[in-house]
């Protein structure tokens, strides 16, 4: 690792060397699992242009304003644009967030990628078709101070991608730290059919990525610290922070008028799922998931988004007048824990704690108020939507959305193979009971190029858990709930394509994946990312 400087007084220098898993290795727990033996040289040689778009991106320590008095120290992405339409890279907002890259389906795209970070990283796309060699995965690190060039074709359909760090090390994960960091960025990638639809646009058309983050009283961004009870607990739920930041501001506010917004909005928390809803009780219209836009809107009185999740919303704010304002916000919510076959909700966990029959030592290291954050989050207000201006064009929604939806590719002999979510006490998550072991593959994680397999997810651990599949778009055929977490299953959206699916506690998923055009090893993982981090990550290979 690149020389750290000890003596600089950021909370993300001095956790450099202890934020991740080795706070809790040193210990004897939540172990990392990567071989350094099974480090790949890296993807240096791209693809041979012309390219249409290509661009230099720079990872690098900053310090940002985020909340007033100092500034916080932050990694960020920052980029350059060497070739590519204007509107390829646009800033989002002036915090530490990642540029918009805007691309266009059919462009063949070129990324230089310089590390000025004191540790390896990897910057994955996630969501897309790529080769795996340009998927940004942790066998593939890009070392302090050195570069890497990928380059891939724009294949994937129109929608709302992002990119963020995928490193894993020898003492573990790092994805947790280092995207809390600051490391993420969004990606659109437009088509003619999308845009013939003629879907709001321009000022109209707004990108807005939810984190929740902690911060000292000197304004530092405060992660896990280094050991103890609370620490694992914090591991074994993932990381929530005490405020939100929309594109890395606090109590975001945004202008508009009385006409139609479409809001494309990524949940990049570490761990934190939201339940959107709107303050004054409208359906919330859903025309977009992670793989672009719906067949037709969905409108739910409230929608669930977990972590890595993208979702398009479509808004009208012709029903309001200038000076009114309209809250986006994250609902109140229970997360129900698994418990001898059924659900335990937060009444029970307190009727067990008074009659003292959760054991003095768990209410004592966890205390109630932990325990009471690990079932549920509070009421949260998200962005503040000001109507200040009466506008003349109020468009409408098309009821018709996406024509080129696939149907399901499943045949009636397709393989199905089966995925358990486990946890091994004080040791982390698993998958089948393994964890992550750099590129080692089983023989049940080989998969066959150009086949239509069905992925069976089963939750036996107590806590939701958002899995992701690397390279590819999925279907969901298929979900079967024990019953609890009605709070949050009313408003999943399962239609459309997928890269990440929620599963709560004791349910079972299915989805339907075809393994297309690259062989090669790929990653599929749990997405909160303290789990991922703490072993709840694989890789799969594809063999022709």
């Amino acid at each position: 690792m690149a020389y750290v400087d000890l003596q600089r007084r950021s909370v993300l220098r001095r956790l450099g060397g202890m934020a991740a898993l080795s706070t809790l290795v040193g210990a004897g727990v939540w172990p990392g699992g990567y071989r350094p033996a099974l480090r790949a040289a890296s993807a240096s040689t791209a693809m041979e242009g012309p390219f249409d778009v290509d661009l230099r991106v720079r990872v690098h320590p900053d310090k940002v304003a985020i909340l007033p008095g100092a500034p916080s120290d932050v990694w960020r992405y920052t980029a350059e644009q060497i070739v590519g339409p204007e509107d390829t890279l646009t800033p989002v907002g002036e915090s530490y967030t990642g540029p918009l890259i805007r691309l266009r389906r059919g462009q063949r795209l070129r990324v230089r990628i310089d590390n000025d970070l004191p540790e390896d990283t990897t910057v994955h796309w996630h969501g897309l078709h790529v080769p795996p060699e340009m998927d940004g995965q942790p066998r593939l690190p890009i070392a302090p101070a050195t570069s890497t060039t990928l380059a891939f074709d724009v294949v994937d359909r129109a929608g709302l991608y992002w990119y963020h760090p995928h490193p894993h090390g020898p003492n573990g994960g790092r994805v947790g730290f280092q995207s809390y960091a600051g490391l993420a960025g969004p990606l659109i990638i437009n088509d003619n059919a999308e845009r013939a639809l003629e879907l709001p646009d321009g000022e109209r058309e707004l990108v807005l990525i939810l984190q929740d983050r902690t911060f000292s009283n000197g304004n530092e961004l405060q992660y896990i610290d280094d050991g103890g009870m609370g620490a694992m607990m914090t591991r074994m739920q993932g990381f929530r922070g005490e405020r939100v930041l929309v594109n890395g501001h606090p109590d975001a506010r945004r202008e508009v008028s009385t006409q139609p917004y479409r809001l494309r909005l990524l949940n990049g928390s570490n761990s934190r799922i939201y339940k959107l809803a709107w303050s004054d009780g409208r359906a919330v219209t859903v025309i977009g998931t992670d793989g672009g836009l719906l067949a037709k809107p969905e409108r739910r009185r409230s929608v669930t988004l977990a972590p890595a999740q993208r979702i398009d919303l479509w808004v009208d704010f012709g029903d309001t007048e200038p000076g009114d304002s309209v809250q986006l916000v994250s609902e109140e919510y229970q997360l129900g824990m698994m418990g001898g076959g059924g659900m335990m909700d937060r009444g029970m966990m307190d009727g067990l704690m008074d009659r003292g029959m959760m054991g003095d030592r768990m209410d004592g290291m966890m205390g109630r108020g932990m325990m009471r954050d690990m079932m549920g989050s509070e009421r949260l207000s998200l962005v503040t939507f000001a109507v200040v201006a009466r506008a003349n064009d109020s468009g409408t929604l098309p009821e018709r959305l996406a024509q080129d939806l696939p149907a399901s590719p499943v045949q009636a002999d397709a393989p199905v193979r089966r995925f358990e979510l486990g946890m091994r006490m004080m040791q982390g998550f698993t998958i089948n009971g393994r964890q992550m072991e750099g590129a080692t593959v089983a023989d049940d994680e080989i998969v066959r190029l150009g086949q239509t397999e069905i992925w069976e997810f089963v939750n036996n651990t107590m806590m939701p858990h958002p899995m992701h599949v690397h390279g590819l778009q999925f279907l969901v055929q298929e979900r079967i709930s024990a019953g609890g977490n009605t709070d949050l299953h009313d408003g999943i959206i399962d239609a459309g394509l997928h890269d990440t699916v929620l599963l709560f506690p004791e349910e079972r998923v299915r989805i339907a994946l075809t393994f297309k055009d690259f062989e090669g090893f790929y990653m599929y993982h749990c997405h909160n990312m303290e789990h991922e981090d703490a072993g709840m990550m694989r890789y799969f290979k594809v063999v022709a």
